[in-house]
């Protein structure tokens, strides 16, 4: 009973380090898809261009991140503005992430994709 609960436990703490499929492996299971099925899971294109017969659908998805500035201490300052002097040591920083997933269409059936952006995990 013991070792049956010793391997259920690692079990369990294994599961919560699992990580779900990659961009990459979820939009190549949309290969061969009709532009209705294509729609019907990722939505309404952001983009799409028509060349010589072919479609591209492209879907663009990106965030921005701020963290605010660091705290600094400055002091001990002597004279009439006597006390320590609280003030930013860093900047804030702003970050922008974002990835473009287009697919290429013919025949109302998905051939291809190309990811693009700095945050295509």
């Amino acid at each position: 009973m013991r070792r049956s609960s010793w391997v259920l436990a690692s079990l369990f703490a294994l599961a919560g380090c699992a990580i779900g499929p990659s961009l990459q492996s979820r939009m190549a299971a949309y290969i061969g898809a009709s532009t209705e099925q294509l729609v019907k899971g990722l939505g309404v294109p952001d983009k799409q261009v028509n060349i010589n017969g072919e479609k591209y659908f492209a879907y663009d998805r990106s965030y921005t991140q701020v963290e605010p500035p660091m705290g600094g201490f400055y002091g001990p300052f002597y004279g009439p503005y006597a006390g320590p002097v609280f003030g930013p040591a860093f900047p804030a920083t702003v970050d922008v992430y974002g990835c473009e997933t287009t697919f290429l269409l013919k025949d109302g059936k998905v051939v291809s994709f190309t990811l693009r952006g700095n945050d295509c995990r």
